[in-house]
């Protein structure tokens, strides 16, 4: 038997750390360009910027509202997988409905799908600034923090589906 989570019925330590990290790294830049001491640009998903050369520093809503509007949308996607993904969690740990193997699956199964979706949106971001993005700026912290948290349901999805497939009891 292959445990899943902690014996006290309560989310894991590592669940609460990957929502907080999850809701959290919006805040974060998603991508910008920083030579010291000549100039500095961020961008955020939800369209903030700021930009500041020579002393002088301006912020405000995107310049471009095509990229005020992906980067909106894949804010949105992404808080609404993070709250699926919490749903799941509280429904897996507090309240134990996942004990039979249906229920497992279809946890598996949502948990892979948020995965995917989460790999979706900061791609739909990264298509619609790709004109500019690679020529002058780089990838923000925000950006690789994206798709390495849509690792971890992606992860964990393909592993109970697996393991409900191989035939093993999956404990959680």
């Amino acid at each position: 038997m292959i445990n899943l989570g902690s014996s006290k019925g309560k989310p894991t330590l590592g669940g609460i750390l990957f929502l907080i990290i999850g809701f959290l790294h919006i805040l974060i830049p998603a991508w910008g360009i920083l030579i010291p001491e000549i100039s500095a640009s961020f961008f955020w998903y939800w369209g903030f910027y700021f930009a500041g050369s020579g002393g002088t520093t301006t912020s405000g809503i995107g310049p471009n509202d095509a990229w005020v509007t992906a980067g909106r949308t894949a804010m949105t996607l992404m808080i609404i997988c993070f709250v699926i993904i919490t749903i799941t969690l509280i429904l897996a740990k507090a309240l134990k409905t996942f004990k039979t193997k249906k229920n497992l699956t279809i946890f598996g199964i949502v948990w892979l799908i948020t995965g995917i979706l989460l790999l979706i949106a900061p791609s739909i971001y990264l298509i619609e600034v790709s004109d500019i993005i690679f020529d002058e700026y780089s990838w923000g912290i925000g950006i690789i923090f994206s798709y390495c948290l849509a690792f971890v349901p992606l992860l964990v999805g393909i592993a109970v589906i697996y393991l409900q497939m191989k035939g093993e009891k999956v404990g959680t």
